[in-house]
């Protein structure tokens, strides 16, 4: 059964009459609650989540102090405000800031301040609380120091014979100028400009820096947060040298001709530990290094039993142009007897000693004599010669044995009388040799010349021939 439409048209109006009276009943109940709540409740609280603390690092915290603000544990903080609730709603927390008052700081160290909170758009408020309620902030004086700069090459290695030469082992610039807190730049012991590069070089080469390292005393690498420097790069240079490892010996001076310098058995020691080379290398990257190293020249005469005599390094390499690589400084060569016998036993005879011989002036050779117009003859009736060598040989040597030599060669002689050195040999027995040094009073006289006695005879001749 169909309704009428007029029927239809009654039941349409009703209902929304009725829809209409619903919507204005819930906003008349609306406004009601409001106005009943702002004179019951004119304030209501807030809660605000992450708003920034604003702390200003490295800021002076005044001109009279001289502080600067170092550090903060604190980045963002929540805030309950109370207010009305007209106003606090648009309260949010980009219209709000936190802060700490530094008034009244004047000295360094850590402190912990209460946080406040205050409007960016001046709406008026109560806090009720701040969460943290406090940070703590560490305060220091800013201050500039000068290090000086130590090159690090951590992953560069070198071919085979081939060395860094450290003393010119630098990088430029050698210092650098860090500007930071006072406490943290008195914990700088060392400063490194490091690369951190791989390569084996067997040249000499340059390298640009990947960082600046900072060590304290103990050698912990150091935070550089809140430090600055006057600049990050560095050149290194890496000066390459080719060494070698050799062998040592003494020249032996003033030694006759035929004395066997191999009866010396001389050892060398470095701190107490026998040794027999070293490493060096060469300044001169063209030159080559010699199989063995002359560290020094020793006087025969000057060797007596138990001799030792110890040579600095460092003086005989800077006249060798060379670079001592071993670490040692000086060496200590000691005189050795070779006290056993063929079959490896102790045999007394073997042992080095001294033994005295007189020499009277017939046994005394003046050779090179520098001028023919003169006689010379020794004056010194006779001498008392220490001879060393090993105490079974000794035993058989007499003055008949030994040669004393008086060499005039290149000498200049200015008087008629003087006094020279004298050689002594031994070449009977090769592994013999004086200790003494002797001198010897030497007498030049003229030579009657051909001449004067020609002068006489032409004289003599002449008055005969008058008679």
């Amino acid at each position: 059964m169909k309704i009428p439409e007029s029927i239809r048209d009654i039941f349409r109006r009703k209902s929304q009459t009725n829809f209409s009276l619903a919507l204005y009943s819930v906003i008349i109940a609306v406004l009601v609650w409001f106005a009943v709540s702002l004179t019951l409740y004119p304030s209501v609280p807030k809660t605000i989540e992450n708003v920034n603390l604003d702390v200003n690092i490295g800021g002076t915290v005044s001109s009279d102090s001289m502080l600067n603000i170092i550090s903060c544990d604190v980045k963002q903080v929540k805030v309950k405000v109370i207010g009305s609730r007209t106003q606090i709603a648009s309260i949010d927390n980009d219209t709000l800031v936190a802060y700490v008052d530094t008034d009244g700081v004047n000295t360094v160290g850590k402190k912990n301040l209460p946080i406040k909170v205050r409007s960016t758009n001046g709406i008026e408020f109560e806090v009720d609380s701040v969460t943290p309620s406090t940070a703590s902030i560490e305060f220091d004086k800013y201050e500039s120091m000068q290090f000086p700069v130590s090159p690090k090459i951590p992953n560069v290695s070198f071919e085979s014979s081939k060395t860094i030469d450290a003393s010119e082992f630098t990088c430029e610039p050698d210092v650098v100028t860090i500007t930071g807190p006072s406490a943290q730049l008195s914990k700088i012991n060392t400063v490194n400009a490091v690369s951190n590069r791989k390569m084996t070089l067997d040249s000499s080469h340059a390298l640009s820096s990947d960082e600046i390292q900072l060590l304290s005393d103990d050698g912990t690498i150091l935070d550089d947060t809140n430090l600055t420097f006057n600049t990050t790069n560095f050149l290194i240079n890496i000066p390459v040298l080719t060494t070698k490892t050799v062998g040592m010996y003494v020249q032996i001076v003033n030694a006759p001709s035929d004395f066997n310098q191999d009866c010396l058995n001389f050892k060398m020691y470095a701190d107490s530990k026998e040794i027999d080379s070293i490493t060096i290398a060469s300044k001169n990257s063209q030159a080559e290094i010699p199989d063995t190293l002359e560290i020094g020249k020793i006087v025969l005469s000057d060797i007596v039993p138990d001799y030792s005599r110890t040579f600095d390094l460092s003086t005989v390499l800077e006249t060798q142009n060379c670079i001592n690589m071993s670490g040692i400084t000086s060496i200590t060569v000691t005189l050795e007897s070779d006290e056993t016998d063929e079959s490896g036993e102790y045999d007394e005879s073997k042992k080095i000693t001294t033994k005295s011989i007189y020499i009277d002036q017939s046994r005394i050779n003046i050779s090179n004599k520098p001028d023919n117009n003169y006689d010379y003859s020794v004056l010194t009736h006779n001498l008392t010669l220490d001879i060393a060598g090993p105490a079974d040989v000794l035993s058989e040597v007499t003055a008949n044995d030994i040669i004393a030599d008086v060499n005039l060669l290149n000498a200049n002689i200015t008087e008629d009388q003087f006094t020279y050195d004298v050689m002594f040999s031994c070449p009977k027995y090769d592994n013999i040799w004086a200790i003494t040094n002797c001198k010897v009073s030497i007498q030049r006289t003229p030579k009657e010349t051909t001449t004067s006695v020609s002068s006489q005879t032409e004289s003599t001749s002449t008055t005969t021939a008058s008679q």
